[in-house]
């Protein structure tokens, strides 16, 4: 059985030990192997193996920052689309109040919140589709998030 600092494969490592371990063994830093470690959920041979097939092309050739980066331009684009957005109600084609999502999200955010508000906007909910009113949310596309510049 391999050992480690007088411990066997079978007894607990700290993730220290383990982030150790990673980084030996492949040759990364700290970031990428705690990164490593915690998307194979702290097990090391899971994130051996996953280290080895990017290495080896066989997996995703990224690099676990560029997936976290990827990921982090997905959230302020979709942020970017939800504050340029306009929530409408609206009858027979015609307004009759236009917010703006986010406010328009707090509203609701603290209608639901007030046991007393939440029945009263269902009631109102009811009311409004009975007589035909539509809610319209609308993006207003000249300001939407640019992935390759970085900016709004």
């Amino acid at each position: 059985m391999t050992e480690r600092k007088g411990k066997t494969m079978n007894e607990s490592w700290t993730e220290l030990e383990k982030i150790d371990l990673l980084r030996e063994r492949m040759g990364i830093g700290y970031e990428e192997a705690r990164t490593a470690l915690n998307l194979a959920q702290g097990d090391v041979l899971k994130a051996l193996d996953d280290l080895e097939r990017i290495r080896n092309g066989l997996g995703n050739d990224r690099k676990f920052e560029e997936c976290g980066q990827g990921i982090l331009e997905s959230v302020k684009s979709t942020l970017s689309n939800i504050s340029h957005s306009t929530i409408s109600l609206k009858r027979h084609d015609n307004t009759i109040i236009s917010v703006s999502a986010p406010l328009g999200l707090a509203l609701a955010y603290t209608i639901w919140r007030k046991p007393g508000l939440r029945l009263l906007a269902l009631v109102g909910a009811v009311g409004a589709a009975m007589n035909h009113f539509e809610l319209e949310v609308a993006s207003n596309q000249e300001y939407l998030y640019d992935r390759e510049t970085g900016e709004f």
